[in-house]
């Protein structure tokens, strides 16, 4: 078990994590679905810099994992719905980096042809839908994980309230509206980062 001052500065990993992943969304623009990204890739270097960015991403959501998972034990041990809600991180995890390593693949494919293959295609929408199923799968851990430290009254009740609520919106709402997803998803990972700051100033 990881003490409460490992667990605190682990846990705003995930918001850093977060942030840089919108500055390389801002780098790379809007480029019309994955055909475009594609075409983007194939004609532009710009990824060979946005890449590393993003492999900063994943390694600090890795490093959020751990202290979620942590944090999570430590309300109980005994709870299927704390053990469920963990798993649910770790299969998060594991999609985004295989999001990563595909997304990579792809656009390596295609800037390594002159015109874009049904490979890269292949490869760069396996990687959206690998990030979208890992915040998925993030979005329900949050929910369950929240709902249940808000049973226990561990911690701040209410921002474990908040947490499931934003968990619940991010999940559902992942299947309505991309907006809905995301703010849930980043917000939640915000309120983590307050529960990290609050455990190191205890």
């Amino acid at each position: 078990m990881l003490s409460s001052k490992a667990i605190g500065c682990m846990l705003p990993a995930g918001i850093i994590g977060f942030g840089v992943m919108f500055i390389t969304q801002f780098m790379q623009g809007d480029q019309g679905g994955t055909a475009g990204t594609v075409v983007w890739a194939a004609s532009s270097n710009d990824w060979q810099t946005i890449m590393p960015m993003r492999m900063l991403t994943v390694i600090l959501m890795l490093i959020f994992t751990v202290g979620f998972t942590s944090w999570s034990k430590s309300i109980s041990e005994s709870s299927s719905v704390i053990a469920i809600g963990s798993h649910f991180t770790l299969l998060a995890v594991f999609l985004m980096w295989a999001a990563f390593v595909s997304q990579h693949a792809g656009f390596d494919v295609a800037s390594d042809s002159t015109e874009p293959t049904e490979a890269a295609h292949a490869l760069v929408k396996f990687s959206n839908m690998g990030f979208w199923f890992g915040g998925v799968a993030f979005a329900v851990s949050f929910f369950l994980v929240g709902i249940k430290a808000f049973t226990e009254k561990a911690g701040t009740p209410a921002l474990n309230g908040i947490l499931a609520v934003l968990g619940i919106v991010a999940a559902v709402g992942s299947f309505v509206n991309w907006f809905l997803w995301v703010g849930g998803f980043g917000l939640g990972l915000l309120i983590m980062a307050i529960i990290g700051i609050q455990k190191l100033r205890a």
